[in-house]
C-alpha cells in the first residue's frame, strides 16, 4: 500500500472515531458548566451524557467554475448583500439611564474595498460611513425610535438597506 492511501485510509479511522466520541456535560457545585470527553472525576458533579447522532454531514460542497469566479471578479455577476441589525433586537427596551446604548450591525459578505456602512436614527444619519460594525448612541431622547443601517458603495450609492429597528428608551423625567 502506497503511503498516501495508508494516510487517507489512518484519518478517515481517525475521524471516524471523533465522530462517534463520547460527550459528557457537567455541572460542578458551583453551577459551572463544561462539555468534555471524559466524565468528570468529582463524584459530586452532576453528570450527563449527550447522545450524538450517528450521521456525519456528507453534503458535497459546491464549486464555482473558473468562467463564474472571473466574472464575479470582473462585476458582471451581482453579489446578494445582506445588511441586518443584530443587537439592539426589534422592539427592544433600553433601560433607565442616559440614553446611551451600542448599536451592532451583520453585514455579508464583508464590506469591499470603498464600501462602508452608515446608520441612521429616526432616518437621520448618526454619522459618516465607516467600516466598523458597531456604534455607540449617546443620550437618546425617551421615546420610540427607529434604527436601520445602509450599506454604501464608494460613489455613495445604497448597496443594501436593513429592515427597520425599533427600540424604546426609557429615561428618568428631569423635574
Amino acid at each position: 500500500m502506497n503511503k498516501s492511501i495508508r494516510f487517507i485510509a489512518a484519518t478517515a479511522l481517525v475521524l471516524a472515531g471523533l465522530a462517534n466520541a463520547q460527550i459528557y456535560k457537567s455541572v460542578d457545585a458551583n453551577g459551572v458548566v463544561t462539555f468534555s470527553d471524559t466524565p468528570p472525576k468529582d463524584p459530586k458533579t452532576k453528570v450527563e451524557h449527550i447522545k450524538t447522532p450517528a450521521r456525519v454531514n456528507g453534503m458535497q460542497a459546491t464549486s464555482i467554475t473558473r468562467a463564474e469566479k472571473e466574472a464575479r471578479e470582473n462585476g458582471e455577476v451581482q453579489i446578494d448583500r445582506l445588511i441586518s441589525i443584530v443587537s439592539p433586537m426589534d422592539n427592544a427596551t433600553i433601560p433607565m439611564g442616559a440614553g446611551i446604548f451600542d448599536v451592532v450591525v451583520d453585514a455579508a459578505p464583508k464590506l469591499d474595498d470603498g464600501e462602508s456602512v452608515e446608520l441612521y436614527l429616526d432616518n437621520e444619519k448618526v454619522s459618516e460611513g465607516q467600516t466598523e460594525l458597531t456604534w455607540t448612541l449617546r443620550y437618546v431622547i425617551r421615546g420610540a425610535h427607529q434604527l436601520q443601517a445602509k450599506w454604501v458603495a464608494e460613489d455613495g450609492s445604497v448597496l443594501a438597506t436593513s429592515q427597520p429597528t425599533t427600540v424604546f428608551v426609557l429615561r428618568p423625567s428631569i423635574l
